[in-house]
């Protein structure tokens, strides 16, 4: 059985934007996104970077990207994120657009001896990896801390390739070991926004098949 506790969630666009365009009002009065009192704002405002806060949920824009964050999100699947990205790129439709991805971060309690098994096919048969995911390639890259006589697996990277479009997903795993807990970053990411940015919709309606992926890696490596 796997434990969840999630750290934060956010969806990333990349494109061209204008920063100055997040702010306040923007969200509340253009968008009519309901998102209670603001938290935070940027100190000293900057003509190219723009940052808003309202509780456990961060709005963040840069020439380059538009970044929505949620904080400990108790029910990720369920997230407001993915139409409060929506909604703002829609008041945006002649926006460029390349890129989308959804990153999703948690700690995990797994089983000690499921763990055990897993390090050992990084070691010894990675073909294992790739045979309970179900897939017929992924990318694997494991790091050791090696001292006399001994050999500690501290973090390994799986990637997938998404075989009904281009997306890419990329999970980082980092165990400091001694029965702490294991920690993972997920990312999905799909380019060609550039285009057909009908597109961004993997990322805002089909989020839930996004973390359904994820939930699914996670299970098949550690529950199956």
């Amino acid at each position: 059985m796997v434990e969840y506790k999630n750290n934060y969630i956010n969806l990333v666009v990349l494109g061209s934007f204008n920063p100055g365009i997040l702010t306040h009002e923007f969200l509340t009065k253009v968008c009519h996104l309901d998102l209670g009192e603001q938290t935070h704002s940027q100190p000293v405002p900057m003509p190219v970077v723009a940052s808003l806060e309202y509780g456990k949920v961060a709005f963040f824009a840069d020439l380059g990207r538009l970044q929505i964050s949620e904080n400990s999100c108790e029910s990720p699947e369920k997230s407001l994120i993915p139409q409060y990205v929506q909604t703002y790129l829609e008041k945006l439709e002649y926006t460029p657009l390349n890129k989308c991805g959804a990153n999703l971060s948690y700690e995990l309690s797994v089983d000690e001896s499921r763990l055990n098994t897993v390090h050992s096919w990084l070691k010894d048969n990675r073909n294992s990896v790739l045979n309970v995911l179900g897939l017929g390639q992924v990318g694997l890259e494991v790091s050791f801390d090696i001292t006399a006589g001994k050999e500690e697996i501290k973090t390994w990277i799986v990637r997938t390739k998404v075989q009904k479009s281009k997306a890419t997903t990329m999970a980082k795993f980092h165990y400091g070991g001694g029965g702490r807990p294991l920690y993972v970053d997920f990312n999905f990411e799909l380019p060609g926004l550039d285009k057909d940015k009908t597109l961004l919709e993997t990322v805002t309606a089909g989020y839930s098949e996004i973390f359904k992926m994820f939930k699914n890696q996670i299970e098949s490596i550690f529950a199956g």
